[in-house]
């Protein structure tokens, strides 16, 4: 069984700066590493990324930002190369500048969640719009977002990927946008799932329309209910829809320290090398997997 690299830990910045993932460097004499729970030193939350690509030598398609009061993650779409002809540009290049241009918006409070991310992806398209005929075809990314504003959690998910929801009561709510999963459900083949992209009773993600974000799912909690916010992209939820490590609650509590989301992914990359072996892998036999945790709602008083 080849043995992965550890995932990389990026710690909340002491600046208002936001902080950046970056894929890790292989390091094959790197050992698996175990689950344990978090030792009772750690902090119950951490503002911490931890990000591992598919494949050491292939680039991370995921993208994380923190920022104060703000976490934005996006999942890089890998579609083939013919539905997205019109573009030069990498899916890792659309995703990490989706992140950047989100967090950015985010930051104007005057802006509502749906509002930011169709600005994010208008600014994006226009980077490229000039070179590339985007009609023909781009990259594509999921979306999770979280902002804290007048005593609230505001989120933004739009496709796949997930946001994890800790409450200061215990309890885990998971949401995420199944749309895709619906299509894929009913469709047959991959053509006629691309043809639902972004189309009328069809899943949406972001690209190049702006009009998307319209089609996102939002909601707000109150900052006093919730002890943390934690955005996954679907290489980590496999943990639970695919590798059977636990439910919705076991993924948080792991998640909530650098530590922690580390051995989880690690444990991921065994589970996934384990079913290639028995010829029972998924189609993608390994994702880039990425976890933001956002601590909320430090300042807020307790019930």
């Amino acid at each position: 069984m080849p043995v992965r690299s550890q995932p990389a830990a990026v710690p909340d910045p002491a600046t208002p700066t936001p902080a950046t993932s970056r894929p890790a460097a292989s390091d094959p004499s790197a050992p698996a590493l175990a689950a344990p729970r978090p030792a009772a030193s750690e902090p119950a939350t951490a503002a911490v990324v931890v990000t591992d690509p598919a494949r050491p030598d292939a680039p991370n398609e995921d993208s994380a930002r923190l920022a104060p009061g703000i976490a934005v993650l996006a999942d890089g779409a890998g579609v083939g190369p013919a539905w997205r002809a019109g573009c030069s540009h990498s899916v890792a290049w659309y995703s990490h500048a989706l992140t950047d241009a989100l967090a950015a918006a985010l930051a104007d409070p005057e802006l509502t969640m749906r509002d930011a991310l169709a600005q994010a992806i208008a600014a994006v398209a226009s980077l490229h719009a000039d070179t590339c005929d985007l009609e023909r075809g781009g990259p594509s990314a999921t979306v999770v977002a979280v902002r804290e504003r007048d005593g609230m959690l505001e989120h933004l998910v739009l496709c796949d990927s997930s946001l994890l929801l800790v409450h200061r009561d215990g309890s885990v709510r998971r949401i995420t946008d199944l749309r895709v999963d619906e299509v894929a459900a009913r469709e047959r083949t991959p053509a006629a799932v691309e043809a639902q992209r972004n189309a009328p009773g069809g899943f949406w993600l972001a690209r190049h329309e702006p009009e998307a974000a319209e089609l996102a799912l939002i909601g707000a909690t109150p900052l006093v209910d919730l002890d943390a916010a934690i955005l996954v992209s679907d290489g980590v939820t496999r943990a639970v829809d695919l590798l059977g490590l636990g439910d919705d609650a076991d993924l948080a509590r792991r998640c909530r320290t650098a530590g922690g989301a580390q051995a989880l992914i690690a444990e991921i990359r065994t589970a996934e090398d384990r079913l290639v072996e028995c010829g029972q892998g998924p189609r993608k036999p390994h994702d880039d997997a990425t976890i933001a945790v956002h601590p909320v709602g430090r300042s807020a008083p307790r019930k």
